[in-house]
């Protein structure tokens, strides 16, 4: 039996971000803003972090940079709980990092250094040690140079040999990225992107036509994150279904997908069926969009379930 609840790895930077912003300042001027805050954030970092705050017991792989940057990511998770004895430490290139203005309407943009994202390459004892849980999130293709391809193709393989559940998400869509997901396809068991980023990837609009296009690529369950909509999912067994969003007022929108896979992630440890999983995601979702940051408003387990058994939901037709 593994010793852990899941393994993240991939995409770990820091956020710093400001509310709310719509235009650059002057130069020389400033612009007075209402908030302003640091947080775990990326693919594998935010979803390991929110995992960790939900109750499993996990560790992240990934890479930072000897420097302020990386103190507060390494301190910051280490006082969740989440084990960083596998997130390495950079001598030469300093940690991935983003500057976020958030708009007055939860949106964002983003000046983003790539630093160490670009230089994490888990070493093979490291990978044994990352395939010592029973779930194995991949998060951040797109963005790993070193690490997407042939290595990343390899610790998913590995880990399906092993029995684990695979869960996978990227980042930044574009043509170079879908020739690096591709071979990732056979080996996912839960494929968690937005419908923006998978319909870039599969050419079509419709979230019942991506989802097939990447069935049809080897993707057991495809989940579809639609923003404000809610999510489709196209399961393994059984029909398609679509689950509204809860009803809230949205602060920032930033970590939004990485916080559902964390909810995925959670009910999947939990043994939940995939309807139940879907529903906890959305609600986990719901709690960081209320918020500044990737964290949000995300505090509890047994609070998160309480809000998804009472919250209101948006008026959208559930076509499951």
């Amino acid at each position: 039996m593994p010793n852990y609840d899941f393994s993240a790895v991939g995409f770990l930077v820091i956020d710093v971000l400001c509310r709310y912003a719509d235009d650059m300042p002057p130069p020389g001027g400033a612009t007075f803003v209402q908030e302003a805050t640091m947080t775990v954030a990326g693919t594998a970092g935010a979803t390991a972090l929110d995992c960790a705050i939900l109750g499993l017991k996990g560790q992240i792989s990934a890479r930072v940079g000897r420097d302020a940057m990386g103190d507060f990511l390494l301190a910051d998770m280490q006082k969740r709980g989440l084990d960083t004895r596998l997130v390495q430490i950079d001598d030469h290139v300093q940690t991935s990092t983003s500057l976020l203005p958030i708009r007055p309407d939860g949106s964002r943009s983003a000046f983003f250094v790539p630093g160490t994202s670009k230089t994490f390459l888990p070493t093979e004892a490291e990978v044994q040690e990352i395939l010592d849980a029973r779930i194995i999130h991949l998060g951040g293709t797109g963005l790993l140079d070193a690490f997407d391809g042939a290595a990343s193709v390899d610790l998913l393989k590995r880990a399906k040999e092993l029995g684990r559940t695979t869960v996978f998400d990227l980042i930044l869509a574009n043509p170079a990225t879908f020739e690096k997901v591709l071979p990732l396809l056979p080996y996912i068991d839960y494929f968690v992107p937005s419908i923006h980023e998978a319909a870039a990837m599969a050419g079509v609009s419709d979230p019942a036509e991506v989802a097939a296009w990447f069935k049809a690529r080897g993707v057991k369950n495809a989940i579809l994150t639609l923003e404000g909509d809610g999510v489709y999912v196209d399961p393994e067994h059984g029909a398609p279904f679509h689950l509204p969003s809860h009803q809230i007022e949205v602060v920032d929108t930033t970590g939004c997908g990485d916080s559902f896979t964390a909810g995925v992630i959670v009910g999947l440890a939990k043994g939940w069926d995939l309807r139940e999983v879907c529903r906890f995601a959305n609600t986990v979702a719901a709690h960081v969009a209320m918020g500044l940051g990737s964290q949000g408003k995300l505090a509890s387990f047994d609070a998160t379930v309480e809000a998804m058994n009472t919250w209101p939901l948006r008026a959208v037709q559930d076509r499951g």
